[in-house]
């Protein structure tokens, strides 16, 4: 059931809303690029360093900033992550196309935390497009007045 609802109301809000938007200027450059793979070369030892991902500045100064302006919430994400809701608005571009503010708070928690228990999920989620498409929802929402809820 869809319920509208007002848009985040106060200039903080709206300000957030932007600061997150403002980051697809810096992704939608040709020479972007979520990082790169690093590791799996043999020591000197013979042991085998185990791959990581070397998130690149912009990817670095998103999570930042998605920390610094409260997009990452304290719950339950695991739990949340296998609801309805959540799949819905991974896997239905226009779900995600009418999420509210919390529910792209949530999806960013999800992506951000994530990552710290499965190496290179954020840049999975850039090279998908899942993160454009969660900037690109942040930005109708601090230039419209309403938003809608699932």
């Amino acid at each position: 059931m869809q319920e509208e609802r007002e848009m985040p109301g106060d200039a903080m809000d709206r300000e957030k809303l932007r600061a997150l938007a403002a980051f697809l200027d810096r992704i939608d450059t040709p020479d972007f690029s979520p990082g790169t793979w690093k590791g799996s070369e043999r020591q000197e030892d013979g042991a085998i360093q185990m791959p990581w991902f070397c998130a690149s500045d912009i990817v670095d100064h998103f999570v930042q900033a998605a920390y610094d302006l409260g997009w990452v919430r304290n719950f339950d994400w695991p739990q949340w992550m296998g609801t309805k809701e959540a799949i819905r608005l991974r896997d239905d571009p226009e779900a995600l196309g009418i999420a509210t503010d919390d529910q792209l708070a949530k999806l960013l928690t999800v992506i951000i935390r994530q990552d710290r228990f499965v190496e290179g999920s954020i840049e999975e989620a850039f090279e998908s497009g899942f993160i454009r498409a969660i900037l690109v929802r942040a930005k109708a929402l601090s230039d419209s007045g309403n938003d809608t809820e699932l």
